[in-house]
């Protein structure tokens, strides 16, 4: 699978995320009773917000999606083993399509935090100051970045972990002989690790928010 507009996707929803921003914090500077014409100008920038945001998550799901399936091949071709996901696919393996499921149900749930801060910050753009508004920014990025790191981390740790419990079983062979039982139980593994480290996502996040929210106090900027 390949995702040949992925770095120009990015640019794009990175660089009219930061036109919506100058203009959403230039609307909460203005003062008075908001005219037709601002309340218009307010509906579009809400449309134009709702729209990156869209662009941003599509992104996010598609960069998450092939960096999944990259670890994972790399996981399971390891000591000269040799599997094909796609192939094996291609030949009704259930095992191995119950882990390949299981990784992007991960790495879309631990990034769903990421997102989630994202949506916040896009929703008060135009209620803040430019300065909080690039904070929460700043700092939504910074936590998809964590997000992203974290699910690859976990995943990892699972192998890692039932690869030394389990040093009777080569679980490469078995997903190859489509083994349901062990898809299923590395499929359990990686979804019920993937919900215990996104509330820490989540902390992280709303960590980097105050850490960077106390510097621009700081230095009188907000």
């Amino acid at each position: 699978m390949r995702f040949p507009t992925l770095r120009s996707s990015r640019i794009l929803a990175v660089a009219g995320l930061a036109l919506a921003t100058c203009a959403g914090s230039a609307l909460a500077q203005e003062t008075g009773e908001p005219s037709a014409c601002a309340q218009l100008g307010g509906g579009f920038l809400q449309l134009l917000m709702a729209i990156i945001q869209l662009c941003i998550a599509l992104t996010i799901v598609a960069f998450a999606i092939k960096k999944g399936f990259d670890l994972l091949t790399k996981l399971l071709n390891k000591a000269g083993k040799s599997l094909d996901l796609w192939q094996e696919v291609r030949n009704k393996n259930v095992a191995v399509a119950l882990l390949c499921a299981a990784v992007v149900i991960s790495y879309c749930n631990v990034i769903g935090s990421g997102i989630d801060s994202m949506s916040n910050v896009l929703g008060n753009i135009a209620s803040q100051s430019i300065w909080l508004s690039l904070i929460g920014l700043i700092a939504a990025i910074i936590n998809l970045i964590v997000a992203i790191a974290v699910a690859s981390f976990a995943i990892t740790i699972v192998f890692k972990v039932m690869d030394k419990l389990t040093t009777n079983i080569d679980e490469v062979a078995e997903l190859k002989a489509n083994n349901i039982a062990v898809g299923a139980v590395y499929c359990g593994l990686i979804i019920g690790v993937s919900f215990l480290v996104s509330s820490g996502v989540t902390s992280i996040g709303m960590g980097v928010n105050a850490v960077l929210d106390g510097c621009l106090r700081m230095a009188g900027l907000v």
